[in-house]
């Protein structure tokens, strides 16, 4: 096919495995990478914005992780949905019968597209909260957050426990001087 519009139709119209991995599916790092990355390679055909990010491995750096997730957060795809027309314009009588067909067909085709859109929405977000990469520097984070809130602590507990030890010094002091006043007096009589 020589015309782009027919073709992108017809591309369109070919099957093709959409399903999303199971979390259940995902039993260790090797599985999530496997199942995860021929399920993007698969969904990156449709990409509009060329070149699409790999997933990439267990050794990928953080930074290009998040750049993957951003960009499969704002994925764009030029997949069309025309197979799914109820009506075929060019059997309208007249211009108002094409517009009303061309209405339906739109309305179809949104559906659609909101589903795809749905769709690649829940894959990315299931990668995400599956990715291995991701938790081990959500624990990462979490540690440090720990050690920072536990480090506050210690730090008030060594502040309360200055304060009490002063309090406690100049309660022996004052208990001393009363005692060596009271000694002063009975030496007196």
């Amino acid at each position: 096919m020589i015309d782009p519009v027919k073709r992108k139709k017809y591309d369109s119209s070919l099957p093709f495995d959409d399903k999303i991995p199971a979390e259940e599916d995902v039993t260790s790092d090797e599985k999530f990478f496997e199942l995860f990355t021929r399920c993007f390679k698969l969904n990156a055909q449709w990409a509009t914005e060329k070149p699409v990010p790999l997933i990439g491995d267990k050794d990928t750096p953080l930074e290009e992780v998040k750049k993957f997730y951003k960009y499969w957060d704002g994925f764009k795809t030029w997949r069309e949905f025309s197979q799914f027309d109820e009506y075929e314009v060019e059997t309208a009588e007249d211009r108002y019968e094409k517009r009303w067909m061309e209405k339906q067909n739109k309305k179809l085709r949104e559906k659609h597209e909101k589903e795809e859109r749905k769709r690649i929405f829940t894959l990315t977000n299931r990668a995400y909260k599956l990715d291995p990469r991701i938790k081990a520097q959500a624990a990462k984070e979490e540690a440090e957050r720990l050690a920072i809130k536990q480090a506050k602590k210690d730090a008030k507990a060594a502040q309360y426990k200055e304060i009490e030890d002063k309090r406690r010094q100049e309660e022996e002091a004052k208990a001393a001087a009363l005692k060596e006043e009271e000694d002063k007096k009975a030496a007196e009589i």
